[in-house]
Protein backbone atom coordinates (compact mmCIF):
# COMPACT_ATOMS: atom_id res chain seq x y z
CA UNK A 1 0.00 0.00 0.00
CA UNK A 2 1.88 2.81 -1.92
CA UNK A 3 -0.38 5.77 -0.30
CA UNK A 4 -1.21 4.45 3.37
CA UNK A 5 -4.79 2.64 4.54
CA UNK A 6 -6.95 2.75 7.56
CA UNK A 7 -6.00 -0.92 9.06
CA UNK A 8 -8.72 -3.01 11.16
CA UNK A 9 -7.19 -5.43 13.17
CA UNK A 10 -8.65 -9.14 14.50
CA UNK A 11 -8.74 -12.54 13.40
CA UNK A 12 -11.61 -11.89 12.38
CA UNK A 13 -13.06 -15.37 13.00
CA UNK A 14 -16.68 -15.69 11.47
CA UNK A 15 -16.94 -12.19 10.88
CA UNK A 16 -19.53 -11.69 13.48
CA UNK A 17 -21.65 -8.76 14.91
CA UNK A 18 -18.36 -7.28 16.94
CA UNK A 19 -16.06 -7.65 13.91
CA UNK A 20 -18.66 -5.81 11.34
CA UNK A 21 -18.87 -3.20 14.28
CA UNK A 22 -15.20 -2.50 13.80
CA UNK A 23 -14.72 -2.84 10.67
CA UNK A 24 -17.84 0.06 10.54
CA UNK A 25 -15.64 2.38 12.70
CA UNK A 26 -12.70 1.62 10.12
CA UNK A 27 -15.12 2.22 7.01
CA UNK A 28 -16.48 6.01 8.30
CA UNK A 29 -12.09 6.64 8.65
CA UNK A 30 -10.90 5.55 5.85
CA UNK A 31 -13.97 7.29 4.14
CA UNK A 32 -13.31 11.05 5.72
CA UNK A 33 -9.31 10.36 5.21
CA UNK A 34 -10.32 9.26 1.76
CA UNK A 35 -7.88 6.44 2.21
CA UNK A 36 -8.28 2.30 1.33
CA UNK A 37 -9.79 0.04 4.04
CA UNK A 38 -7.10 -2.83 5.21
CA UNK A 39 -8.19 -5.79 7.36
CA UNK A 40 -5.54 -8.06 8.78
CA UNK A 41 -5.83 -11.33 9.96
CA UNK A 42 -3.37 -14.40 10.57
CA UNK A 43 -3.53 -17.38 8.38
CA UNK A 44 -4.46 -19.82 10.98
CA UNK A 45 -5.75 -19.20 14.26
CA UNK A 46 -2.95 -17.63 17.37
CA UNK A 47 -4.90 -20.02 19.53
CA UNK A 48 -3.71 -23.38 19.19
CA UNK A 49 -6.78 -24.51 21.55
CA UNK A 50 -9.59 -22.84 19.16
CA UNK A 51 -10.56 -24.29 15.95
CA UNK A 52 -11.57 -21.42 13.27
CA UNK A 53 -15.08 -20.86 12.56
CA UNK A 54 -13.60 -19.64 8.98
CA UNK A 55 -11.09 -20.47 6.37
CA UNK A 56 -8.83 -18.02 5.34
CA UNK A 57 -10.91 -18.17 1.84
CA UNK A 58 -14.22 -17.57 3.58
CA UNK A 59 -12.38 -14.54 5.91
CA UNK A 60 -10.74 -12.83 3.55
CA UNK A 61 -14.57 -13.18 1.41
CA UNK A 62 -16.66 -11.84 4.25
CA UNK A 63 -13.78 -9.13 5.16
CA UNK A 64 -14.51 -7.84 1.25
CA UNK A 65 -18.20 -8.42 1.49
CA UNK A 66 -18.21 -6.05 4.43
CA UNK A 67 -16.12 -3.18 2.76
CA UNK A 68 -12.56 -4.20 3.37
CA UNK A 69 -10.87 -3.03 0.01
CA UNK A 70 -7.68 -5.52 0.84
CA UNK A 71 -7.34 -8.36 2.86
CA UNK A 72 -3.22 -8.02 4.60
CA UNK A 73 -2.70 -12.24 5.84
CA UNK A 74 0.23 -12.69 7.89
CA UNK A 75 1.49 -16.07 8.06
CA UNK A 76 1.18 -17.38 12.25
CA UNK A 77 4.53 -18.96 11.79
CA UNK A 78 7.25 -19.27 14.44
CA UNK A 79 8.51 -16.06 14.16
CA UNK A 80 5.42 -14.68 14.06
CA UNK A 81 4.25 -16.39 17.11
CA UNK A 82 7.50 -15.38 19.07
CA UNK A 83 7.67 -11.42 17.97
CA UNK A 84 7.27 -8.85 20.16
CA UNK A 85 4.30 -6.07 20.33
CA UNK A 86 7.06 -3.68 18.98
CA UNK A 87 8.28 -5.85 16.14
CA UNK A 88 4.98 -6.62 14.96
CA UNK A 89 3.91 -2.92 15.00
CA UNK A 90 7.05 -1.76 13.03
CA UNK A 91 7.65 -4.54 10.66
CA UNK A 92 3.76 -5.72 10.18
CA UNK A 93 1.39 -2.25 10.73
CA UNK A 94 4.04 0.32 9.76
CA UNK A 95 6.37 -1.04 7.04
CA UNK A 96 4.36 -3.50 5.37
CA UNK A 97 0.70 -2.31 5.53
CA UNK A 98 2.03 1.21 5.84
CA UNK A 99 -1.15 2.49 8.31
CA UNK A 100 -2.23 5.89 8.53
CA UNK A 101 -4.88 5.42 10.86
CA UNK A 102 -5.61 1.90 13.28
CA UNK A 103 -8.84 0.19 14.25
CA UNK A 104 -9.00 -2.24 16.72
CA UNK A 105 -11.29 -3.41 19.59
CA UNK A 106 -10.36 -2.51 23.03
CA UNK A 107 -9.50 -6.14 23.95
CA UNK A 108 -6.94 -6.47 21.25
CA UNK A 109 -3.91 -8.37 22.21
CA UNK A 110 -0.60 -8.96 20.06
CA UNK A 111 2.85 -9.81 19.82
CA UNK A 112 4.29 -12.67 21.72
CA UNK A 113 1.67 -14.66 23.90
CA UNK A 114 -0.49 -11.55 23.51
CA UNK A 115 1.89 -9.25 25.83
CA UNK A 116 0.72 -6.00 24.14
CA UNK A 117 -2.48 -4.50 24.58
CA UNK A 118 -4.69 -1.71 22.96
CA UNK A 119 -3.07 0.78 25.12
CA UNK A 120 -0.05 0.14 24.01
CA UNK A 121 -0.67 0.22 20.22
CA UNK A 122 -2.11 3.18 20.78
CA UNK A 123 1.06 5.06 22.66
CA UNK A 124 2.80 3.03 19.81
CA UNK A 125 0.88 4.81 17.04
CA UNK A 126 0.71 8.21 18.59
CA UNK A 127 4.64 8.20 18.54
CA UNK A 128 4.59 7.02 14.83
CA UNK A 129 2.29 9.97 13.95
CA UNK A 130 -0.39 6.99 13.30
CA UNK A 131 -3.88 7.78 14.19
CA UNK A 132 -5.36 5.50 16.67
CA UNK A 133 -9.15 4.35 17.52
CA UNK A 134 -10.64 1.95 19.69
CA UNK A 135 -14.16 0.13 19.48
CA UNK A 136 -15.97 -1.45 22.56
CA UNK A 137 -16.92 -4.51 22.81
CA UNK A 138 -20.24 -5.23 21.04
CA UNK A 139 -23.20 -6.44 23.20
CA UNK A 140 -26.50 -7.86 22.56
CA UNK A 141 -28.99 -8.99 25.05
CA UNK A 142 -26.00 -7.83 27.65
CA UNK A 143 -23.76 -10.47 26.49
CA UNK A 144 -20.59 -9.62 24.50
CA UNK A 145 -20.53 -10.78 21.06
CA UNK A 146 -17.01 -12.98 20.50
CA UNK A 147 -16.29 -16.41 18.34
CA UNK A 148 -15.77 -17.85 21.60
CA UNK A 149 -19.84 -17.42 22.30
CA UNK A 150 -20.49 -17.99 18.88
CA UNK A 151 -18.55 -21.50 19.16
CA UNK A 152 -20.64 -22.33 22.83
CA UNK A 153 -23.73 -21.92 21.80
CA UNK A 154 -23.13 -24.08 18.22
CA UNK A 155 -22.12 -26.72 20.73
CA UNK A 156 -24.76 -26.29 22.45
CA UNK A 157 -26.73 -26.62 19.17
CA UNK A 158 -28.01 -23.01 19.87
CA UNK A 159 -28.39 -22.43 16.02
CA UNK A 160 -30.74 -19.34 17.10
CA UNK A 161 -28.56 -17.65 19.20
CA UNK A 162 -25.08 -18.41 17.00
CA UNK A 163 -27.35 -16.57 14.26
CA UNK A 164 -28.44 -13.81 16.23
CA UNK A 165 -24.74 -13.19 17.09
CA UNK A 166 -22.77 -13.64 13.19
CA UNK A 167 -26.12 -11.38 12.17
CA UNK A 168 -26.84 -14.13 9.39
CA UNK A 169 -27.35 -17.50 8.93
CA UNK A 170 -25.02 -20.47 10.32
CA UNK A 171 -23.41 -21.69 7.03
CA UNK A 172 -24.03 -25.07 6.52
CA UNK A 173 -20.17 -26.70 6.31
CA UNK A 174 -20.24 -25.11 10.09
CA UNK A 175 -22.83 -27.55 11.36
CA UNK A 176 -21.23 -30.71 10.36
CA UNK A 177 -17.99 -30.39 12.26
CA UNK A 178 -17.32 -30.04 15.49
CA UNK A 179 -16.43 -26.91 16.84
Amino acid sequence: MQEGCVLCLGFFDGLHLGHQALLNAGLKAAKKMRLPLCAHTFDRSPSPFKRALTSLEEREGLLKRCGADCVHVTAFDEDTRCMTGEDFFQKVIVEKIRARYVVCGRDHRFGHKGGWDASALEKMCREAGIGFETVPAFCLDGEKVSSTAIRKALQEGNEEKAEKLLGRKVPAHWKQVTI
